[in-house]
């Protein structure tokens, strides 16, 4: 599919050269170029994402804790406590770096194979348009219990039966934007600027199905000859759900705003090739990680970038 569509834009740009030798006038023979009012435009964005963040949202947005020790964080995070000769120095060193987790590419993020969605405008007036885009993603993976196996016959094993965390995924944005268009000497080519905000959401819920997981507790254990806890006492062995939340969550948020600069050719009444890029955007996340029982774990980001998110266009107006 993708080989199919990259054929199809190469012979466009192939064929821009031959097309622009033909006289631009505005109207010729009843076919006009440009935006009318009343009209609407979907275009195939190619190259960068209007999504802030990446498909697969990271197991980094829940807690990594159990009842015996652990912390709640980022893993660049750093911990406290007591500073002894074997701790390390680095500790917490890149803890600002939120990057990674806020799916913030550099300038060379940006593939023109990587289709990224669609964009819907429509025009109110002859120069003016108001454009929307919406995405949505969604994984949901039931839960799978362990099953202990039997390894009481040599040549007869019946192996343990891994469990599988019940886990639900999503990811949505929005991005509502405005342009203003202007009208060339060639009436092929249409320049344009424009202002967007867009918001977007990813969330993480995962539940620990049965885990086979026992938790010895000393207090109720019978004591040996020598006074210590007897780790053969089958009574002082419980689940360690009764002493952890089986339900974690995760999530973040980021609320972005840019100014837009783009350039449109019609290819012919009706296709259009364009080039988009914000000169300046504006981002402002918020990372939340929120263990069962417990306070919720706050982080927040702010991200200025210049020349960010440049993308092509393949769209039909009608």
């Amino acid at each position: 599919m993708i080989k199919k569509l990259c054929t199809i834009l190469l012979a466009a740009v192939l064929a821009v050269p031959a097309w622009a030798q033909l006289e631009g006038n505005s109207k010729k023979d009843g076919v006009v170029f440009g935006p009318q009012k009343g009209q609407w435009q979907i275009s195939m964005v190619l190259g960068g994402s209007n999504s802030f963040y990446n498909e697969n949202t990271g197991s980094y947005l829940l807690p990594q804790f159990n009842n015996f020790g652990g912390a709640v964080g980022l893993p660049n995070g750093g911990e406290g406590g007591l500073v002894t000769p074997g701790t390390d120095p680095g500790q917490g060193v890149n803890s600002g770096y939120l990057n990674e987790y806020l799916n913030i590419n550099g300038f060379n993020g940006n593939s023109l194979v990587n289709i990224v969605g669609l964009q819907a405008k429509y025009f109110f007036t002859d120069c003016w348009d108001l454009n929307f885009s919406l995405g949505y993603n969604i994984n949901i993976t039931p839960k799978k219990d362990f099953i202990e196996g039997d390894t009481e016959i040599d040549d007869m094993v019946i192996p343990d039966q891994k469990y599988i965390n019940a886990q639900a995924t999503n990811n949505w944005y929005v991005n509502v934007g405005v342009d203003r268009y202007f009208k060339t000497r060639n009436a092929r080519i249409n320049p344009y600027v424009g202002a967007t905000v867009g918001f977007q959401m990813a969330r993480i819920e995962t539940t620990e199905p049965y885990t086979g997981k026992l938790v010895f507790d000393e207090d109720i254990a019978d004591e040996t000859e020598e006074g210590y806890p007897d780790i053969t006492d089958e009574d002082a062995y419980a689940e360690q759900s009764i002493y952890l939340a089986s339900g974690k969550v995760g999530q973040m948020f980021g609320l972005k705003g840019a100014l837009v600069a783009g350039i449109e050719y019609s290819l012919t009444p009706g296709l259009i090739l364009g080039f988009e890029m914000q000169p300046v955007a504006y981002r402002y996340d918020i990372i939340q990680i929120a263990p069962q029982g417990f306070d919720k774990y706050n982080v927040s980001h702010h991200n200025i970038k210049l020349f960010d998110m440049p993308v092509l266009k393949l769209g039909f107006r009608f």
